[in-house]
């Protein structure tokens, strides 16, 4: 398959552009640069020849150009850039944006040259819901006032957990659970035990169950959440610790990550 461009454009080469890669604008107007990430927007596909510094490069904007790979793709699989400006396949990163340059035409490994559909975009999957299958088991239980459970891990700087819903299973063993005192309910909150709580169940008439019991959380019509960022979404146990007991406790948590500012 030849290349057939629909719009290649002429830019100032702002550093050296090898051939058949990935290239995104660079720090001054009409100048372009090898793209060197799957998290930064690109532009298109430098051509044959390439170019250097403070030379023209002519980049294919859309259409079907070529690329150079590096790793194994499929065809029809989303293409996005190596820390090179070379193609590998885009592998989805929960709560990251990433942007594609376009579709692989052919299959092929690492250094070979393919024809792409060349259509920039973002897959922004940063507020997808997620889930979280998280088991507690009867000794954590046990002890979550002292030591809450981590439910969904700290995302990273700049991000912050939103929880959309959770689903409890008591998985029940052989004895309940007892010492369940007045406003000793499970409690979901950011960070730890002082963390700011986000929504809560209430434990008498469940916990001390003697048979399978469920509990769902619609985190939904909550007041509006202030986010905090790079924080974990953990269970914790308010008021003390229940007593005896042997049955895990299962958590399905549906939750968003999202950037905390623009």
């Amino acid at each position: 398959m030849s290349k057939t461009p629909l719009l290649d454009k002429g830019y100032l080469a702002g550093a050296a552009i090898a051939p058949y890669r990935i290239v995104k604008l660079g720090s001054a107007d009409n100048k372009v640069v090898h793209a060197a990430a799957s998290t930064a927007p690109v532009l298109g596909l430098s051509n044959f020849l390439g170019a250097n510094a403070g030379e023209m490069a002519d980049v294919t904007l859309c259409g079907i150009g070529e690329v150079q790979l590096g790793g194994t793709v499929t065809r029809d699989h989303y293409l996005v850039s190596d820390a090179d400006g070379k193609a590998v396949a885009a592998t989805v990163v929960a709560g990251t944006a990433l942007y594609y340059v376009g579709k692989a035409l052919k299959s092929g490994d690492a250094g070979d040259i393919i024809p792409v559909l060349v259509m920039p975009g973002c897959i922004a999957n940063d507020v997808a819901v997620q889930i979280a299958n998280v088991t507690i088991t009867a000794t954590e239980l046990k002890a979550l006032n002292a030591t809450p459970k981590t439910l969904v891990a700290a995302p990273g700087a700049g991000k912050a957990i939103i929880p959309v819903a959770i689903q409890a299973f008591l998985d029940y063993a052989t004895t309940a659970y007892d010492g369940i005192a007045a406003d000793e309910d499970l409690a979901f909150k950011y960070t730890d035990a002082s963390g700011a709580q986000l929504g809560k169940i209430e434990t008498t008439g469940f916990l001390d169950a003697s048979a399978d019991a469920t509990r769902y959380v619609d985190m939904g019509p909550a007041t509006a959440i202030n986010p905090t960022a790079n924080a974990a979404l953990v269970a914790h146990m308010l008021t003390g610790e229940i007593a005896t007991g042997d049955s895990p406790l299962k958590l399905r948590v549906h939750y968003r990550v999202i950037d905390v500012a623009l």
